[in-house]
């Protein structure tokens, strides 16, 4: 070990053998010591200047044992301090502070415990409760000494948006596996409206023409959506974070996200039928020499006259945020001497930092649940009220757990499982009385490459 001499400054009273040295004197001693007093904040490296008065280490007799001695000592006196005010082993508050008095107290035992894995009896009852979390509980820097909860009980995750189409489609309970439900099969209202129904003005005494509405069924089928995972025992027992409410929520909102996609792009092959794979699903076609991969104005407001009249007031835009540069640039504009207005509006005016927006004023909401710019579905107007989905009757998301089926690992399996189904109940796009473009609840833009 090098016996280099090294000047500190005393940051705060320091006693040694009987002798109390003030906070800013000066000391000299070997380099060991001198690395052991500013370890612990008690002094700082110090560079002289000629006018220093500096006290040699023979006259301090600071030796670098001497100072972890010391140092110890005043260690092992604030652990007995600490012991005195230290909540019953298996309270509430043990749990919540692993039996420390505060987080200084807790890394200072850490620290103390050192390569050589000399644990304190309190460090040792903690590492008994609160074994790794999934991590060798062996080797302390990967799980060994796992932070209590008081100090530190939260998971940091990306947390999945927030369900888009349930809240706002027509949900339709189901006590069995499939279910029909009669619809009013209307594709036209040129010549009828009700899929057949004729008024007409008889002449008098003219003989009456008999007509009917068509009626057509929409079928539900319940698919399932499963989630399933395995938990042991000492996860489960040991750790800091509840983890089966965890569990429960994270694999809630996987499966409501996985609604979402559905409800968007699914085939309808064990899955329910998206908007954009439905027979009802209108797409407007892109402008005369439109660049690939591009939003302009007359999309927008095309989409909006495709949309059926009696859907306008509860639609809402759908778009991948690639959209939102475009989206955002766009305007209308406003005659000779005014100014061009945008089309996407955003409203600052409620809750601060939760700005909301609006397209042609209906809101807009971001998705990646969207394709990307430039493809069909890459901004989709809807009216959700007219998707239908099938729920199972009695509950949503069923969460069953067993510790039988990994008895012999010592794991508790978790299943979850949602019984669900959704399609549009229009049997396709509705041609207007005038006019041939047809309408319908769900519009997008056709692909522009």
């Amino acid at each position: 070990m090098s016996k280099e001499e090294v000047i500190i400054r005393l940051l705060k009273d320091y006693e040694h053998n009987g002798q109390t040295y003030p906070a800013g004197q000066l000391l000299k001693t070997d380099e060991l010591g001198a690395d052991t007093l500013t370890e612990q904040g008690i002094a700082e490296i110090y560079e002289p200047t000629a006018e220093d008065q500096i006290v040699p280490a023979e006259e301090g007799n600071l030796s670098a044992d001497d100072i972890r001695k010391v140092v110890k000592a005043i260690l092992d006196e604030q652990a007995k301090q600490s012991i005195k005010s230290l909540p019953m082993s298996g309270s509430d508050q043990y749990v919540k502070t692993g039996g420390f008095v505060n987080f200084a107290h807790f890394a200072q035992e850490v620290y103390r415990a050192g390569p050589g894995n000399n644990r304190s009896e309190a460090l040792n009852r903690w590492q008994q409760h609160c074994k790794a979390s999934g991590l060798s509980e062996g080797v302390n820097a990967d799980g060994g000494f796992l932070v209590p909860t008081e100090f530190k009980d939260k998971l940091l995750m990306n947390v999945l948006e927030s369900a888009i189409v349930r809240p706002r489609a027509t949900v339709i309970p189901m006590s069995s596996n499939s279910v029909k439900i009669p619809t009013v099969l209307e594709t036209s209202r040129a010549s009828s409206v009700y899929g057949g129904i004729v008024i007409y003005r008889p002449g008098e005494g003219a003989a009456k023409t008999a007509s009917k509405p068509e009626f057509g069924q929409v079928q539900l089928t319940l698919h399932k959506l499963v989630g399933l995972c395995y938990v042991t025992d000492e996860l489960l027992e040991d750790s800091p974070i509840s983890l089966e409410p965890l569990l429960t929520r994270m694999f809630a909102d996987a499966i409501a996200f996985t609604e979402d996609e559905d409800f968007i792009n699914g085939t309808g092959a064990n899955q329910a039928l998206g908007i954009v794979n439905a027979p009802c699903f209108v797409t407007v076609p892109k402008e005369s020499g439109q660049a690939a991969a591009t939003i302009v104005t007359e999309n927008i407001v095309k989409m909006w006259s495709r949309c059926y009249p009696r859907s306008q007031g509860k639609a809402v835009w759908l778009a991948n945020p690639d959209c939102f540069p475009q989206l955002a640039t766009l305007s209308l504009n406003v005659g000779t001497g005014g100014s061009a207005v945008g089309l996407l509006q955003v409203n600052t005016s409620g809750i601060a930092g939760a700005p909301s927006m609006s397209l042609l004023g209906r809101p807009l909401i971001l998705t990646e649940h969207c394709q990307t710019v430039g493809t069909v579905g890459d901004i989709l107007l809807c009216d959700w009220s007219q998707y239908l989905i099938g729920s199972k009757s009695g509950g949503g998301l069923k969460v069953d757990t067993s510790i039988h089926l990994k008895f012999d690992y010592d794991e508790t399996a978790y299943r979850f499982v949602l019984r669900y189904d959704g399609q549009p109940w229009w049997a396709g796009a509705l041609t207007p009385k005038h006019g041939s473009n047809t309408l319908s609840p769900f519009v997008g833009l056709a692909t522009r490459s």
